[in-house]
C-alpha cells in the first residue's frame, strides 16, 4: 500500500470513528444542551457582573503572569470581549461534547444514565461558577474539552493518538491548570472499571496506570517548562496570586491529608456549594454508600482477590485524584471552579450501578441523579438571580453617587474623582439568596479594583480618576477623615481639583 492509499484509509477510518461516535452520543449531547440551557440560559441572555467581570470586560484577566499563557493563545478563537450569548453557547457546546466523550471513554451504556450524566456535567456548580466569569468561560470550556479528549485518545492505546494527548493536555493546562485533576480522575476510573470487570490481568491494569501517570507528569513538566520560557521571553514574572498560594512550605503528607479531608468535606453542602442543598447532601451520602456496596457485591461475585485488592487501592486514591490541586496550591486558594473534577464521582456511581445484575440499579441511580440535576439547575438560577439583583442594586447606588458628584459646585473638565474607602454600607447583600462559599457570586460586587470600570463602562461617566498615590494621601488627610460616610450630608467634598467621596 502506497502513502496515498494509506492516507485515504486513515482518513476513512477517522471519519467512520467520528460517525459512530456521533450516532452513539447524539441523545446524550442534546440532553446536555437542553439541561444546560435551563441551567444557564439566564446567564447567556443577560450581562451579569461580579468584580472580576466588571474589570475584565475587554480582557482575559491575568494570563502569562498566572501561568495561563494558553489564555493568550486562545484569543484568536475567543477575542477579548465578554459576550455572554456567544461565549455562553460555545462553552455549553464544548462541555456537552466533553461530557459525551466521558461516556465513551468509560464505555457507559445504560440508556437512562447516558442521558443523566451529561446533564450533571453541564449543570454542575463548577460550571455555574465559570459562567459567573464570562470573560474566561469559553477558554476554560475549551481547556476542559481538551483534557477529556486527551484521556479519550490515550485510553485507546494507539501510539499516534496517545502521543497527541501530550500537546492537548499541555495546552489545556496552559489555559487552566486545575483540570489536571479531571484527567487524573478519569484515568483512575478507567483502571477502576477494569479492576471491577476482572477481565484484564492486574499487571496490565497497573501498567496502564503507570503509563497514564507518566503522561500526566510529563505533561505537567512540559507545561512548566513552556511557562518558564514564556515568562523569560515576555520579561514577566509570576504574580502574587501564584507566589503566595503555591504550597512550597507544606510537607507532602500534609498535602495528601488536606486533599483527602477536602474530598470528604465536599459531602457537607457548604463546601464550595458543590452539593447545593442539605437534602441533596444526604442523597449524595446515600448514593456514595450504595455505590460502594455495589462495588463490593460485584467484586465478591468475581472471586478475583487480586482485582479486589487493586479496586480497594484505587478507591482509596480517588480523593487524592479529585482534589490533587491541594498537592500544589494552598487550601485557601481552592475554590468551586478548581473542583470540577468532583463531577467524575457521578461517573463512578454509574459504573457501579451498571454492573449490578438482577436489579434495576442503573435506572434507580439515574432517577436519583436526576434529583441532583434538578437541584443544580435551581442553584444555578438562584446564583444568576442574585448576580442580577446585586448588579441592579450597585448600578442604582453608583448612578445616584455620580449624579451627586456632577452636581458639586465647581465640577468642570479639570475635575478628577477620588472615592476613598472600601465598603458600600448601604448596598444590600441579599442574604435571602444564600450562596455561601460559592465562587462567582461575590458579596463585594464593586471593590477598589472594579469601581472605576463600573462607573466608566456601565454608567458612562468618563471622568478622570485620582491615581493610587493621591488616594493613599487622601485616606490620611484630616479633611477627609472628618467627612461623613456616604450617602449622608458632608460625604462629598471638593478638594482642589478633586472631588472626594468618602465611603465607610
Amino acid at each position: 500500500m502506497n502513502t496515498h492509499d494509506a492516507s485515504r484509509v486513515s482518513s476513512r477510518t477517522l471519519r467512520d470513528s467520528f460517525t459512530a461516535l456521533w450516532r452513539s452520543a447524539r441523545a446524550p449531547f442534546f440532553a446536555a444542551l437542553t439541561v444546560g440551557l435551563f441551567a444557564h440560559g439566564y446567564a447567556f441572555s443577560n450581562k451579569l457582573l461580579n468584580h472580576d467581570e466588571i474589570e475584565s470586560l475587554f480582557g482575559k484577566g491575568a494570563t502569562v503572569t498566572s501561568g495561563r499563557w494558553g489564555l493568550e493563545l486562545v484569543k484568536v478563537l475567543f477575542p477579548d470581549w465578554s459576550m455572554p450569548w456567544v461565549y455562553g453557547l460555545l462553552s455549553l457546546l464544548l462541555i456537552a461534547a466533553a461530557a459525551c466523550l466521558m461516556l465513551e471513554t468509560l464505555e457507559l451504556r445504560g440508556k437512562a444514565l447516558r442521558l443523566v450524566l451529561p446533564a450533571l456535567v453541564v449543570s454542575f456548580p463548577s460550571l455555574t461558577g465559570n459562567f459567573c466569569f464570562m470573560f474566561t468561560a469559553a477558554p476554560y470550556a475549551w481547556s476542559f474539552f481538551l483534557t477529556v479528549l486527551a484521556v479519550y485518545l490515550f485510553r485507546e492505546g494507539r501510539p499516534r493518538r496517545a502521543l497527541l494527548s501530550v500537546p492537548l493536555l499541555v495546552l489545556a493546562l496552559g489555559i487552566y491548570q486545575a483540570y489536571i485533576s479531571v484527567a487524573a480522575t478519569l484515568f483512575l476510573l478507567l483502571m477502576l472499571r477494569d479492576a471491577l470487570d476482572g477481565e484484564r490481568p492486574v499487571f496490565e491494569i497497573i501498567r496502564f496506570g503507570v503509563k497514564a501517570l507518566a503522561l500526566l507528569l510529563f505533561s505537567v513538566a512540559l507545561y512548566y517548562g513552556v511557562t518558564l520560557l514564556v515568562l523569560r521571553l515576555t520579561g514577566e514574572t509570576f504574580n502574587s496570586y501564584v507566589t503566595e498560594n503555591v504550597n512550597g512550605t507544606v510537607t507532602l503528607p500534609r498535602r495528601v491529608r488536606m486533599a483527602c479531608d477536602a474530598f470528604l468535606y465536599i459531602f457537607s453542602f457548604r463546601s464550595h456549594s458543590l452539593i447545593t442543598s442539605e437534602a441533596l447532601r444526604y442523597l449524595h451520602i446515600a448514593l456514595a454508600l450504595a455505590a460502594l456496596a455495589a462495588l463490593g457485591v460485584v467484586s465478591c461475585r468475581k472471586k478475583k482477590p487480586l482485582h479486589t485488592a487493586l479496586l480497594v487501592c484505587l478507591l482509596l486514591l480517588l480523593p487524592l485524584s479529585v482534589c490533587c490541586m491541594y498537592l500544589i496550591m494552598s487550601q485557601e486558594s481552592i475554590h468551586t471552579l478548581v473542583l470540577y473534577s468532583f463531577v467524575c464521582v457521578y461517573l463512578l456511581m454509574a459504573l457501579a450501578a451498571e454492573r449490578v445484575k438482577g436489579l434495576p440499579a442503573g435506572g434507580l441511580m439515574a432517577l436519583a441523579l436526576s434529583a441532583v440535576v434538578l437541584g443544580n439547575v435551581y442553584f444555578a438560577n438562584k446564583c444568576y438571580l442574585k448576580m442580577e439583583l446585586q448588579k441592579e442594586n450597585a448600578i442604582a447606588f453608583y448612578t445616584t453617587l455620580t449624579a451627586r458628584v456632577m452636581s458639586v459646585p465647581g465640577f468642570d473638565e479639570n475635575t478628577s474623582l477620588a472615592i476613598v474607602g472600601r465598603q458600600d454600607n448601604l448596598l444590600h447583600r441579599f442574604p435571602e439568596l444564600d450562596t455561601e462559599l460559592f465562587m462567582g457570586v461575590n458579596a463585594e460586587l464593586v471593590n477598589i479594583y472594579s469601581r472605576e470600570n463600573l462607573i466608566r463602562s456601565y454608567l458612562g461617566l468618563d471622568i478622570p480618576f485620582a491615581d493610587e498615590e493621591t488616594l493613599e494621601a487622601l485616606e490620611d488627610d484630616p479633611r477627609v477623615l472628618e467627612m461623613a460616610e456616604y450617602p449622608y450630608d458632608g460625604s462629598i467634598r471638593k478638594l482642589g481639583d478633586t472631588i472626594v467621596v468618602r465611603l465607610g
